[in-house]
């Protein structure tokens, strides 16, 4: 072997090393680009998924909230169709009793058989169109207390609905 092919060949074995360590430099640089790029990726997509999370925890803190103060009124609407029942019954009591003292007064000082069967016609008529009076007020309250108490968990549905399933549907 001559000097000039010795030399030759450690120039060419320098110039692969250098080439090599080029390559290989660049290779690590793109591998700790590229972690970079995917540490920076997880990291929004955590914070992403996080702020995803938050705000469903904080709609659900609404949500039930809100649910709570739902079943609050519907309660209430519940307690004063149930007062307004009670007083109903009170009053269709105290003027039922009235009504029947003063028949009773008319019976006694009926005269006749036939004064004291007219008395008892119309106290038969009296009786039974208070009765109907009576149930269809019964009834309207009723009704109204199943509207009102049914309204705000009504509401709720449509509102829970709307935050939480067509967001989800679309």
């Amino acid at each position: 072997m001559t000097e000039n092919s010795g030399q030759a060949a450690t120039e060419a074995a320098e110039k692969m090393a250098v080439a090599g360590k080029e390559t290989l430099e660049t290779v690590m640089q793109m591998g700790a680009d590229a972690t970079a790029e995917g540490c920076r990726t997880a990291a929004a997509f955590g914070k992403e998924q996080f702020d995803v999370a938050k705000d469903t925890y904080d709609k659900a803190a609404v949500c039930g909230k809100d649910n709570l103060n739902a079943m609050s009124e519907s309660a209430a609407a519940v307690v004063a169709g149930w007062d307004a029942y009670c007083q109903g019954v009170v009053d269709y009591t105290t003027m039922a009793m009235a009504e029947n003292m003063e028949l009773m007064q008319r019976f006694l000082a009926a005269k006749t058989p036939q004064e004291f069967l007219d008395i008892q016609v119309e106290s038969v008529n009296k009786s039974v169109n208070r009765v109907v009076a009576q149930s269809t007020k019964v009834n309207q309250i009723a009704a109204d207390t199943v509207t009102k108490a049914l309204e705000p968990i009504k509401t709720r549905v449509d509102d829970t609905v709307e935050a939480f399933v067509r967001p989800q549907a679309a």
